[in-house]
């Protein structure tokens, strides 16, 4: 009996420490030597890479073939970001925000409003107290202008052309600290030699009186005007830096002329920076150090983002078309997830199917229909594996080139219904079947491999599918998100508590402790690594789950010191690998790193409020207010199911013994995770989506058994 469940956590191990054994993505830290006299930006708010084909934008489309291009996540505060929004983000680069009241996609966006001009001809913009006023509740500390005052404070001249160029320009007085044009017309060679740093605004694509075709064609004449225009040694960006519509989207980006050194250009290939990893992929708050890289400047601290820098890959319409398959797959992702309300059904469905299925054995066992509660039951089994495989297999769709798709958003949720059907037969086809935990631990310790795998090799899997990263949240690009943390230490939980729980019952004491730890430490590491999961929160809340479940087998009795002990280590365990991610170079650090670079600089509260702000607004809908009950309700069935008339969940535990430590420690891991991350009553309601179809199957499994009355 031990030795199946052996044999399962050794292919496991052997899987992670592979994995581990690969050497990680390391992000090239970008030289200082200047390798620009002048950098012009043209800021386009909408413009996406749909946008752009040989006919209708030809500049744009010559500028793809000799650029170097990446899709541009331009989330800011809210989920879409307005024209007002992107500029002042790009000036600041930070997040922020208009003087909004609303984040309703609904509220038709404010065009930026032209700065004052006094009679010295230096420029104001008119709202820049309220918008301050309106970011201070927020927690980014956009420090706004600080572009401009970067160059200006190394002695360099700024242009700043348009109104959203002065928003850029603006310090928290509304001050434009730049020489200030009314519109690109003023744009020429002249203007552009005597600056160290041009910020040009050509305008939103939608608006009042005029079709956004002939919009985009009036841009495209412009980008190709000043492109013409440009000296040598003159690096131009084109961003699509907000949105324009309702909708959030992926934005265009294309950077040509000199990089940051000599003989260093950007003039093919996709662009890449270490706040994403991903090849073609970057953040609207990459482009302030971006923009200072080339004139040689170090980004400050205020700026957040990271210098993007060029890797291997194709220009002209290949680009077009590849980086536009990242929007396209973003939709497709937020769709499913939002318009078809994925979560709230992959939650509800095995509960309502478990529901269903107990009152037809009922009814069948009463009416002594044996074969009809027989086959109910064993039906009860499968849907509980199979909704239990979901999360895992919604990862492997990553696999499938699905955004090429005729209709993307269908292709990701088939595709996610048919792996985890792959997974659902394997489970339930093993070796391992006999046992009543067989299939769900099985299908737990799959979930498990194949997220710290991924994590492990760069998040491969997780950009776009449902469980995983979305680059229109823009919580992150690589690692575990929280959604995905989720799955993983529920599936860690569930996996590793059937070996540990068998050894123990041989009397092997000590390997059920080693075992236990040494799947523990492969997990924290692919959790919390920054170059794997670089996860903070998720080591504070793993640890203790797989503490208590360790505590709960060996029946060790749980007190206040062991739980003082408990959270001490997990705050030690990332605290150390946060400071030894702070030892690296600025540009290098993740997110761990740069927390503890706030908290040497004092600034870690507003983070730390901001998170627990998200915490607490994350009760939005009537649905999250039932998670906390649900979970109240669960824990007190585990506790003493006959009192609540659950007979099933009590034979259940009689036939599988550790089975109730294990929901207990997923319970504890899912409170402490809602406790500690950001994301608030969206993890206990997404670790609802993984054990609870997992526990429904072994409970079916124990009832499928003939009763010995």
């Amino acid at each position: 009996m031990i030795a199946r469940p052996l044999r399962l956590l050794v292919a496991m191990l052997t899987a992670l420490i592979a994995f581990a054994a690969l050497p990680a993505q390391a992000g090239a830290a970008p030289t200082r030597a200047a390798g620009a006299d002048h950098v012009v930006l043209l800021g386009i708010p909408g413009l996406s890479w749909a946008d752009i084909d040989g006919r209708d934008t030809p500049a744009l489309a010559a500028l793809a073939g000799r650029s170097t291009s990446a899709a541009m996540s331009v989330r800011t505060v809210h989920p879409r970001a307005c024209p007002v929004d992107g500029w002042l983000t790009t000036g600041a680069g930070a997040r922020s925000t208009d003087n909004r009241t609303s984040a309703k996609s609904a509220e038709p966006c404010a065009e930026p409003l032209p700065p004052t001009l006094a009679p010295d001809g230096s420029a104001t913009v008119p709202n820049m107290r309220a918008i301050v006023k309106r970011n201070d509740s927020f927690g980014y500390n956009p420090r706004f202008g600080q572009l401009a005052a970067s160059v200006a404070e190394h002695g360099g001249a700024v242009t700043a052309v348009g109104p959203g160029a002065a928003y850029a320009s603006a310090d928290s007085t509304g001050r434009v600290r730049a020489d200030y044009r009314p519109a690109p017309a003023a744009v020429d060679t002249a203007l552009i030699e005597r600056s160290a740093l041009t910020l040009v605004d050509l305008g939103g694509l939608t608006g009042p009186g005029i079709a956004r075709a002939d919009r985009l064609r009036a841009v495209d004449a412009q980008v190709g005007r000043i492109a013409a225009l440009l000296p040598p040694r003159t690096q131009l960006a084109v961003a699509g830096l907000a949105d324009d519509t309702g909708t959030p989207h992926l934005r265009a980006l294309l950077v040509s002329g000199p990089g940051t050194s000599a003989g260093h250009a950007f003039d093919s290939g996709y662009l890449t920076a270490t706040s994403t990893r991903d090849d073609g992929m970057v953040q609207l708050t990459d482009l302030a150090p971006s923009l200072l890289a080339p004139l040689g400047l170090d980004a400050p601290s205020e700026l957040v983002g990271a210098v993007y820098t060029r890797v291997p890959g194709p220009s002209g319409q290949s680009a077009i078309d590849e980086l536009g398959l990242f929007d396209v797959g973003a939709q497709a992702s937020r769709t499913v997830r939002e318009v078809w309300y994925f979560f709230t059904w992959i939650t509800l469905l095995p509960l309502v199917c478990a529901a269903v299925a107990l009152w037809l054995a009922v009814r069948f066992g009463r009416r002594g229909r044996t074969r009809a509660r027989a086959a109910v039951i064993r039906a009860a089994t499968g849907i509980g594996v199979f909704f239990g495989a979901i999360p895992g297999g919604s990862f492997l769709v990553g696999l499938v080139p699905w955004e090429k798709s005729g209709d993307p958003a269908w292709a990701l949720l088939g595709l996610t219904v048919a792996f985890a059907a792959a997974l659902t037969a394997g489970a339930l086809l093993g070796p391992w079947r006999r046992h009543p935990y067989g299939p769900a631990g099985a299908v737990a310790a799959a979930t498990a491999v194949i997220l710290a795998a991924d994590v492990m090799l760069g998040s491969p899997l997780q950009m776009n599918t449902l469980f995983g990263l979305s680059p229109l949240v823009a919580g992150r690009f690589y690692g575990f998100g929280n959604v995905a943390w989720t799955i993983f230490a529920m599936a860690v939980v569930l996996a590793v508590a059937w070996p540990t729980a068998h050894l123990l019952a041989a009397g092997r004491r000590r390997a059920a402790v080693v075992v236990l730890s040494a799947v523990g430490a492969v997990a924290v590491l692919a959790d919390g690594w920054p170059a794997f999961g670089s996860d903070f929160g998720g080591v504070l809340a793993l640890i203790p789950g797989l503490a208590v479940l360790g505590l709960l087998l060996t029946g060790t009795r749980i007190s206040w010191g062991r739980v003082g002990l408990v959270a001490l280590g997990a705050v030690v365990v990332i605290g150390v690998i946060a400071v030894l991610d702070w030892l690296r170079p600025a540009a290098s650090r993740s997110h761990l790193g740069r927390f503890v670079q706030e908290v040497v600089d004092g600034a870690a509260g507003d983070t730390l409020h901001r998170k627990v702000m998200g915490n607490l607004h994350s009760f939005t809908t009537p649905f999250t207010l039932l998670i906390p009950v649900v979970f109240v309700l669960l824990v007190l069935a585990v506790r003493d199911p006959l009192k609540w008339r659950a007979p099933a969940l009590a034979r259940a535990f009689a036939a599988v013994p550790w089975l109730r430590s294990t929901l207990i420690a997923c319970w504890v891991t899912a409170v402490v995770g809602y406790a500690v991350n950001d994301s608030g009553i969206q993890i206990p309601a997404v670790a609802l989506t993984i054990a609870a179809p997992l526990a429904i199957a072994v409970i079916a499994a124990v009832e499928a058994r003939p009763r010995v009355d």
